[in-house]
């Protein structure tokens, strides 16, 4: 027995030295656990492999191994690593490495010392670990050593307190003690108070550096067309400064654009414009010496820019929100803007030495078919190209007279010359293809009320045809002859009879 508790006395010594002279960072701690000795399988293990052992299931049940309780003392000597000495005993039927039992229900004595390196902080609910142990056991007159390897779990509890899981594969080094799997589960708490820690140095801070203030000042940007020198507005420009910031804004009617209190630093100024850069610029820390710094940018863009504005024509005033269709006939090719919201006002751009039509989209609304043209146009002298736009309301109920639309005097062809508001309202019916409508057909008073009735009628079947031949469908018009019975202005002059010999729309659905 001597040798037993020399043992014991040696590696609790060395414990606690090294403990010592580490200086440890944590209070100690003592534990209770209970654990079992499992010698069956780890000496399948060693007779076979545990890849083996793993494949077949061979593995040891609980009820057939050996189980036992213990004391922990625990000493932190780092923050991830922790010192550990064990005190174990059970009551123990001791398995031979030969595979023959020796003893019956004879106390199992275990001593070992080793150590836990922790992966994570004790600060974390569960902090997995590595282990690392030396083992003396001693069983009746049977004795001997072991190293064991291992791993586990630490769980914090409350007032640095814990649970430790470990499971350990125990090499003997001795021919009498058995390899064994060795699992323990336990309850272990923090005691005594942590040695202190040196008091840091405190190195005094080193005088603070007066930094000379930044400028402030204010950058201006201006954007012209190069070729006519005109300000350009809705230009979208970016500034860009220090550390990828970037600064958006966009020029104003007058082309120009503000930057308010910007701190002196190196940036870079580019606009753009219907896809098309500007020239850019730089602008340096040393350019902040003024108060306001102006940037001149141009762009560059052969093309005609419309200019245009979209009029209500039944309350004359701008009317915003219309989709605006501009139709390059020479090319063949379509681009769609919109009104804005309060002015009206819409722009697109025109290639050069080409025809266009013009023509609003808005629910409700009939819109005017207008023709553009920059045939014979010098780019270098203009670049924008005026147009109104004009759209009626067409509500349901509502009658629009289709101007233009004119007949000889006792006849109902229309004349070839005449057939642009007809076209508008193909746009219009094509653009709402729910929507029914009446044409109506009227004349002057030229004649008699019948045969005027009967002219009406024809005239507004003649449109009706018309509309029909232009895939317009029967069943979305109906054609109406009024006669002579509502003018719109006096039968006493050629013109007011021509404006009466007319020819109007009426929404009905």
């Amino acid at each position: 027995m001597k040798h037993i508790f020399l043992s014991i006395f040696l590696m609790m010594a060395m414990f606690g030295l090294q403990a010592q002279s580490l200086k440890p960072v944590k209070k100690p701690g003592i534990g209770l656990h209970f654990f079992y000795n499992d010698v069956e399988t780890a000496q399948r293990i060693s007779a076979t492999s545990l890849s083996d052992v793993l494949k077949t299931g061979n593995w040891n049940r609980v009820n057939n191994m050996q189980g036992g309780f213990g004391l922990d003392y625990l000493q932190g000597l780092t923050p991830n690593i922790d010192l550990i000495g064990t005190f174990n005993g059970s009551w123990a039927d001791y398995l031979q490495p030969s595979g023959a039992y020796y003893g019956s229900s004879n106390f199992l004595l275990d001593v070992s010392a080793g150590a836990h390196l922790k992966l994570l902080s004790d600060k974390s609910p569960v902090s997995p670990f590595l282990l690392l142990k030396a083992n003396y056991q001693k069983y009746k007159e049977l004795n001997g050593f072991s190293v064991a390897p291992g791993a586990g779990l630490q769980f914090s509890l409350w007032n640095e307190s814990f649970v430790l899981a470990t499971i350990e594969y125990r090499k003997s080094l001795s021919s009498s003690i058995s390899n064994q799997l060795y699992y323990s589960i336990g309850f272990a708490t923090h005691i005594g108070k942590p040695k202190p820690k040196p008091a840091p140095v405190v190195v005094p801070p080193p005088p603070p550096v007066v930094e000379k203030p930044k400028r402030i000042s204010d950058i201006n940007i201006s954007v012209a067309d190069e070729a006519t020198g005109q300000p350009l507005p809705y230009v979208e420009v970016t500034l860009s400064g220090p550390e990828g910031k970037k600064l958006n804004g966009v020029t104003d009617a007058n082309g120009q654009v503000t930057f308010n209190q910007l701190t002196e630093a190196d940036y870079t100024v580019q606009g753009m414009l219907n896809n098309i850069n500007t020239t850019s610029r730089n602008i340096a820390k040393s350019d902040f010496e003024a108060k306001t710094i102006n940037v001149n940018l141009s762009h560059n863009d052969p093309r005609f820019t419309l200019s245009g504005v979209v009029i209500n024509k039944t309350r004359n005033l701008p009317e915003g929100g219309a989709e605006i269709k501009v139709t390059n006939l020479s090319k063949n090719s379509l681009t769609t803007k919109q009104s804005k919201t309060g002015d009206g006002t819409f722009l697109a751009q025109l290639e050069a030495e080409s025809d266009f039509t013009v023509v609003g989209k808005k629910a409700d609304y009939i819109s005017n078919i207008e023709k553009v043209s920059t045939k014979g146009l010098n780019r270098s002298a203009t670049l924008y190209v005026k147009l109104e736009l004009g759209i009626e309301e067409a509500k349901v109920g509502q009658s629009i007279v289709l101007n233009n639309i004119y007949f000889e005097t006792g006849k109902s062809l229309i004349k070839a010359d005449y057939s642009t508001d007809l076209d508008k309202l193909i746009q219009f019916l094509n653009d709402n293809p729910a929507t029914r409508l009446e044409i109506q057909g009227h004349t002057d008073n030229t004649g008699s009320v019948a045969l005027n009735n009967k002219l009406s009628q024809a005239r507004a079947e003649s449109v009706v045809k018309y509309l029909n031949q232009k895939g317009i469908a029967t069943d979305r018009l109906t054609a109406k002859g009024y006669g002579q019975s509502m003018p719109i202005t006096t039968n006493l002059t050629e013109e007011g009879r021509q404006k009466n010999r007319r020819v109007e729309m009426k929404v009905i659905q």
